[in-house]
């Protein structure tokens, strides 16, 4: 599928200077699925933590007084 895109001038011909014509595409791919895959696990994390389930669950384990000691 081909999309026009509207990029600043000065980063749209940095990105062009900086970014073989071959790569143009597979790179705007890899960085469009960072940026999705960055805001799908934000979405996740704002969900965890409205989970009052989880939260209670959380709370319980966090309230345990055993200190936690280290082997090598």
């Amino acid at each position: 599928m081909q999309v026009t895109l509207d990029i600043p001038d000065r980063l749209a011909k940095k990105f062009f200077s900086t970014t073989p014509a071959r790569r143009r595409s597979s790179t705007v791919t890899r960085l469009l699925r960072m940026e999705l895959r960055r805001k799908e696990l934000a979405a996740a994390c704002l969900a965890a933590n409205r989970d009052t389930q989880l939260n209670r669950e959380i709370e319980s384990w966090q309230s345990f007084d055993e200190p936690v000691v280290e082997t090598a």
